[in-house]
């Protein structure tokens, strides 16, 4: 009973510390700092989901003419969207060095139960801009196996559903040549 109760006090304190640094620092820094220590540690040590694993080609929009916090601050303030922290870590190699993602969003129509989620992933370009990632998918709040299980994930719909919108914003989907090296 005593190693049950040290352990539920260790999570919560751990939990609690997270929070306040997310609060202080904000939950993207968070994130990248999270992504640069898994890039660290061997990929043998680590389970799956704390790997930092490249963005799927077919999820990717283009380029939204703006700076990263810019596209946080919108997708957040005019658009609806919420941060997530329980998702995936994200990066890719770009002119040999790690790119992290700087932004891990989430828009759910009906809310935090919704059946699906457009969720959005944000890098920064080397002009200062952020590349957009997207795709629609079933809420994990309320389908958790079907979440996992990539039931009703769809890459074109989380596509469709950004640029729209995102329609007066300035988003543009790049040359193939100046696209992600594995997005050709």
């Amino acid at each position: 009973m005593t190693s049950r109760r040290s352990t539920l006090l260790a999570s919560l304190a751990l939990l609690a510390t997270t929070w306040l640094l997310a609060v202080r620092f904000g939950l993207f820094r968070l994130r990248v700092a999270a992504g640069r220590l898994s890039v660290a540690v061997p990929d043998t040590l680590l389970p799956t989901h704390f790997s930092v694993l490249p963005p799927p080609p077919a999820e990717y929009v283009g380029i939204w003419a703006v700076e990263p916090e810019t596209a946080r601050q919108k997708l957040t303030a005019a658009f609806g969207f919420s941060q997530l922290f329980r998702a995936y870590l994200h990066g890719y190699s770009r002119d040999g060095q790690t790119v992290h993602e700087v932004g891990s969003y989430v828009y759910r129509p009906n809310g935090f139960f919704s059946h699906n989620q457009l969720h959005v992933r944000l890098f920064p370009t080397a002009e200062g801009y952020t590349e957009v990632w997207a795709h629609w998918e079933a809420n994990p709040n309320r389908s958790p196996i079907s979440h996992l299980k990539k039931i009703g994930y769809d890459t074109a719909e989380g596509e469709r559903r950004l640029t729209a919108m995102l329609a007066d914003e300035p988003l543009r989907k790049p040359d193939p040549e100046n696209r992600p090296e594995f997005v050709q």
